[in-house]
């Protein structure tokens, strides 16, 4: 009896020895793990919110470390600043390798690092805010001063990346933002070392032996990060907007309709998943929308479309990752519209739209035949026209050799059809399909 129960205790205690074993093998395992991950294009919340989220992952598991590898040109500084705080408050060592730039908001987080190599013919700083303002200039100088003197950097070197004014002898002038190449950085300690290529920066590291995990973006991240480009936007707003002025011009609504939806889609909808814009961007753009077919539809003075006009391009600059990249695409579409109107003009002939936001005047040609001008309500009630310009339901129609700007009652009419007149009201003229 004693000798089996010794036998059930040894058996159990090598089974307790094995789990142990084995959980002391996947703690090892799992120090013995490092996150890669690439931080490249614009800096984005979607971007930010990947990087946190890995940065968060390397913590629950104790990985040996996380290596963030920077190509970035800046982006907005709450994403930047969300993925310092992330590295200044990670367990694991942060490690930043800059593979060729770290610009503006991506000079913050690379000083926000435990260890920053750099590659060769790569550089850091120039984090210029936008807009340059005083208020600007100093909050922003304070976050990189505080990320640096947490590493035990110059602090002052870190601030001359976004501050003009200041001046450190041998490395940048009054006037001018630093920027500095990777020797540059390695003197004066924003670089701790210089390497050819991720292999030997993982080497310096002395990680060559740990398990590597590469983490890409998602999806989500990169049509964000590709409908978000400088590039691409312009060039939606450019289609989108050539797309609406041809379905104002032509009868009905057809292809070019369904294309400026789709544009304009992609582009509200490529800036809501890299986390650009929220509900009320959208919301501004649709009652722009919304007013612009009130004026087209009813008479008035052409305040609300104006008023739609500024809603419209509100919308699409505030839904851009910053006001400046926004004001740039919507400039592009601008001038596209006042160069595509005149051409639809002369094509298709005018639109009710734009005749209301222009000031213009029709001058009766003069006869004895027409020695009134100012004809009464009884002259038009009841008189036969053909339509010149489709009724949308304002166009032109002509009755006994006249013009007239009138609106159809609620339909729309084709060019050619006859209409008679059912209602005058001032210089108001409403006319019906016969």
């Amino acid at each position: 009896m004693r000798r089996s129960s010794l036998v059930s205790i040894l058996v159990i205690l090598m089974l307790v020895a094995s789990v142990f074993i084995q959980s002391s093998g996947t703690v090892a395992s799992s120090n013995n793990k490092i996150y890669v991950i690439p931080v490249k294009g614009e800096i984005t919340p979607a971007m930010a919110s990947f990087v946190k989220q890995k940065i968060e992952l390397a913590n629950i598991e104790e990985a040996r470390g996380v290596l963030l590898v920077i190509s970035t040109l800046g982006g907005r500084v709450d994403a930047a600043l969300d993925i310092k705080d992330a590295i200044l408050s990670s367990n694991v060592p942060v490690v930043v390798y800059i593979k060729d730039r770290a610009v503006s908001a991506g000079a913050l987080i690379s000083i926000a690092a435990n260890t920053i190599v750099m590659a060769p013919a790569s550089h850091i700083g120039a984090a210029e805010p936008i807009p340059y303002s005083e208020k600007n200039v100093a909050a922003i100088s304070a976050e990189f001063r505080g990320a640096a003197k947490f590493r035990g950097r110059d602090p002052e070197i870190a601030a001359a990346m976004v501050n003009k004014s200041i001046d450190i002898p041998g490395l940048t002038k009054e006037g001018s933002l630093l920027d500095m190449t990777a020797e540059e950085a390695k003197e004066h300690g924003y670089a701790d070392a210089v390497v050819h290529g991720l292999e030997e920066a993982i080497a310096y590291l002395g990680w060559s032996d740990s398990q590597r995990y590469k983490v890409e973006p998602d999806y989500k991240i990169k049509i964000a990060q590709f409908l978000t480009s400088m590039e691409v936007a312009s060039l939606l707003l450019l289609i989108g907007t050539i797309a609406v002025v041809i379905e104002i011009f032509i009868p009905g609504f057809g292809l070019p309709g369904i294309l400026g939806i789709v544009c304009f889609a992609l582009y509200f909808g490529g800036n809501f998943l890299a986390g650009n814009t929220e509900w009320w961007a959208v919301l501004l753009f649709i009652i722009g929308l919304i007013l612009l077919g009130i004026e087209m539809t009813i008479p008035g003075f052409g305040v609300v479309g104006i008023s739609g006009i500024i809603a419209i391009l509100a919308g699409l600059i505030f839904a851009a990752s910053d006001p400046l990249k926004g004001i740039v695409s919507v400039g592009i579409s601008i001038l596209t519209v006042l160069i595509a109107v005149p051409v639809f003009s002369k094509y298709f002939g005018g639109a009710r739209l734009f005749k209301r936001l222009i000031l213009t005047e029709t001058v009766k040609p003069a006869d004895s035949k027409h020695a009134a001008q100012f004809e009464t309500s009884i002259d038009l009630m009841g008189k036969t026209g053909t339509v010149l310009t489709p009724l949308r339901p304002a166009g032109i129609i002509e009755i006994d050799g006249t013009k007239y700007d009138v609106i159809s009652d609620g339909v729309y009419i084709s060019s050619g059809e006859k209409v008679t007149v059912v209602e005058v009201t001032g210089s108001r003229i409403v006319v019906t399909r016969l």
